[in-house]
């Protein structure tokens, strides 16, 4: 299973379970983890469609 669909329940619990879990995994120091790779990448990649601005 994949560890981005263990936090894909819908958009706002998904976002929330996202950054908690990266937030768990850098208060456990994994931050040189696959699953922090994921997690990092898939919250910054909803934040730039959040709040791109069209230019």
């Amino acid at each position: 299973m994949n560890v981005l669909d263990a936090y894909a329940a819908n958009d706002s619990a998904s976002d929330a379970s996202l950054l908690e879990g990266l937030y768990q995994l850098v208060m456990d120091g994994h931050t040189d983890s696959w699953e922090f790779e994921q997690l990092t990448h898939e919250v910054y990649e909803r934040l730039k469609t959040t709040y791109s601005v069209a230019v």
